[in-house]
């Protein structure tokens, strides 16, 4: 039998959209919680599934981001297995308060949820505004926790990096007794300033597809200066293939939903499912520790949001088509960037004889349809290379 697919749009982690959430889920329903602001989903057919599931948008396989959907029991596995780790070093759950700052339409926003219910410990959200104004965070969070409870976290390197530089926000870092960090690798000059001001980071690695993290490193074990992102937690396996790739065997991997609702499973027939991760594991003492390398793909990493390429180009080669846009070719690059770790620019060319303004209107059609892009794909630039062409200009006019 199949069953409809209930859409749940959110902008952040905004209370009524996780009370939403939290309903559907009691009602047995099968959710789609995903970012009002990204377009072209369609997402609307029944499944082949029972609920309550959700489904949300993953960046952990090669090449382009697919739809996972997960039982209820798989997130809830998930939270048992965080929790047992917590135990395991004097966490006691119903005394944990946790923050959650990051959007609901991730793994790793949800999951602060879904822990906090099973744990039966508190969940406080920070939204995106509150989280940038960092002496009101301060007091704000000093005033949440006067019951002295085990203060949780868990954020991208970006904001870390936002938090860092500022006084009131390594005050505020310093006072949680663990910070999971996911989404990318962190700096060695942020690991660095983290160890000199004792803020208790635990770097993990996880994807949508597992149910958020398979390994974390304990905060004592990041002071001590270890480099990688744990050990492989309890309910899980990680090898290393031939290629160098991740793969994970774990009870929590999801499905992925295809073109047409149709769901095929992560797993290879020997329940193996390959990430597009380079990795490596080390024995220290007695137990596994997985260090992450990098992506195999042409995927990379921008504020904790994996950006497709292939995505972006096929997006803006329909808009060009669409819109006649006079442009022969053009190229996405990949930029360093001190805060998002990197951004891109797009560098176009004209066609030749294109006039100055023709090029203006392009540009200016160009810049307003990535406007509605998610934040970690907007171009940091729109850079002309036409050699018959003075762009110094029009490309500083369209750099941002």
């Amino acid at each position: 039998m199949k069953n409809k697919i209930h859409i749940i749009e959110v902008e952040n982690n905004e209370t009524q959209s996780i009370e939403k959430i939290i309903q559907k889920i009691r009602e047995n329903k099968i959710i789609y919680i995903k970012n009002k602001f990204h377009k072209n989903d369609d997402l609307l057919d029944p499944i082949h599934a029972n609920g309550p599931a959700i489904i949300l948008n993953s960046s952990g396989s090669i090449s382009k981001p697919r739809k996972c959907i997960h039982h209820l029991n798989n997130l809830k596995l998930s939270a048992a297995t965080s929790g047992q780790w917590l135990k395991d070093q004097g966490f006691e759950l119903q005394n944990c308060l946790i923050f959650n700052t990051l959007p609901v339409n991730h793994i790793s926003g949800l999951m602060p949820i879904i822990r906090s219910q099973s744990w039966g410990c508190d969940c406080i959200n920070i939204s995106p505004s509150l989280i940038k104004n960092t002496k009101e965070l301060l007091l704000f969070t000093i005033n949440s926790n006067k019951h002295k409870k085990h203060l949780i976290t868990s954020l991208v390197p970006t904001q870390l990096k936002r938090l860092l530089a500022e006084k009131d926000g390594v005050n505020w870092l310093k006072i949680f007794d663990l910070i999971w960090v996911g989404g990318a690798s962190i700096t060695r000059d942020t690991a660095e300033k983290c160890i000199q001001e004792q803020i208790k980071l635990a770097p993990c690695y996880g994807a949508t597809e597992t149910a958020a993290m398979v390994t974390s490193l304990k905060p004592k074990e990041f002071l001590m200066g270890f480099d990688n992102v744990g050990e492989i937690l309890s309910d899980t396996k990680i090898r290393i293939n031939e290629k160098g790739l991740i793969e994970i065997k774990s009870a929590r991997i999801g499905i992925e939903i295809k073109n047409s609702s149709k769901t095929e499973s992560f797993k290879n027939k020997d329940g193996w499912w390959q990430t597009s991760d380079l990795g490596e594991i080390n024995q220290i003492k007695n137990s596994l520790y997985l260090k992450f390398i990098g992506r195999i793909d042409n995927a990379f990493n921008s504020g904790g949001e994996i950006v497709f390429p292939e995505v972006i180009e096929s997006r803006l080669n329909d808009f060009i088509m669409k819109e006649n846009i006079p442009i022969n070719k053009f190229n996405i690059s990949k930029v360093p960037h001190k805060l998002w770790g990197n951004r891109i620019e797009i560098i176009v060319e004209f066609r030749e004889l294109t006039n100055y303004k023709n090029i203006e209107k392009s540009l200016n059609l160009l810049k307003n349809f990535s406007q509605s892009w998610p934040k970690h794909e907007k171009p940091e630039k729109w850079i002309i290379n036409n050699k018959n062409i003075n762009t110094e200009k029009i490309n500083y006019k369209f750099k941002k």
